[in-house]
């Protein structure tokens, strides 16, 4: 009955291997979905940093605005993006292998200042592009 109940999401006998098979598959969904996250950002990054690239070389935009300078920006906003893809990537592989070792051991223990931490920097990151986008 034990492997039945297991299978279908729920818990093993404790003591037993695969005792946390929710909180496992919780886990991995949590990576999944960093994953798809960072993919995202990774893929924009590099559209937006091509797509400036077609522009400058096909002179298209603005005429009374130099738009090599202006584009230049795009580009390096093309590459902060993949940097910030690749980043939340790895840090999703850390936090996957940490969470994996803490329900291993039963000692799994919310971390709400992670959530704090990436929460502003999303929002200092949203305020800055607000700031480029009608100031810059």
């Amino acid at each position: 009955m034990a492997e039945g109940n297991a299978a279908m999401g729920g818990k093993a006998e404790q003591g037993k291997p695969g005792t946390h098979v929710s909180e496992h598959l919780s886990n991995e969904r949590t990576y999944l979905s960093y994953l798809r996250t960072s993919v995202s950002l990774m893929s924009f990054g590099i559209a937006i940093n091509r797509f400036s690239l077609f522009l400058v070389q096909s002179n298209s935009g603005p005429s009374n605005l130099p738009l090599g300078s202006r584009l230049v920006s795009s580009e390096r906003l093309g590459v902060g993006m993949v940097a910030l893809g690749m980043a939340l990537l790895a840090w999703a592989a850390v936090h996957y292998r940490i969470m994996l070792g803490q329900i291993e051991r039963g000692n799994f223990r919310p971390r709400p200042g992670t959530v704090m931490v990436l929460t502003v920097l999303m929002l200092v990151a949203g305020l800055t592009g607000v700031v480029w986008l009608f100031l810059g």
